[in-house]
């Protein structure tokens, strides 16, 4: 009876670790390969600013080169620019990046945030302070706290 309890109890013990072998290969099968050393980034970018001077295209459009890079945007969520004369509620939504249907909290903790970035006593622009208040004051009209 005892040898039959061991050999039951190594039979788990080698199933187990080969389910976990398995499981460690396909983890290191599915992670993402290593990013660029920063000598390959250098040379990347002196290439393309070398191809840019030649090629000179006037047709300005802003491009995105974090995004182009590293495939990911900085500040995608956030509006980027532009704004109208008088601000309407959809702008104020993008300014701040929330919805225009969003809860007041949810409004108040985005304008906080923003300004915390962008506020004049800490280096920031007294314009956009002023838009972004703007924003929070045209989501916020109307609505109780």
């Amino acid at each position: 009876m005892a040898i039959m309890m061991s050999l039951g109890a190594l039979s788990a013990v080698s199933y187990a670790a080969s389910s976990g072998v398995k499981a460690y290969r396909e983890w290191q099968a599915s992670l993402p390969e290593e990013p660029p050393k920063e000598e390959q980034v250098k040379e990347k970018v002196n290439d393309e600013s070398q191809q840019k001077g030649k090629e000179k295209e006037s047709d300005g459009a802003r491009e995105n080169v974090f995004a182009k890079w590293f495939g990911v945007g900085v500040g995608s969520k956030y509006y980027e620019g532009g704004f109208e004369d008088t601000m309407t509620r959809s702008e104020a939504a993008l300014i701040l990046g929330v919805r225009e249907s969003s809860d007041p909290k949810r409004i108040k903790d985005a304008h906080r945030k923003l300004l915390i970035l962008n506020h004049p006593d800490t280096g920031g622009s007294t314009y956009m302070a002023g838009k972004i208040n703007e924003a929070k004051e045209l989501l916020l009209k109307g609505r109780r706290s």
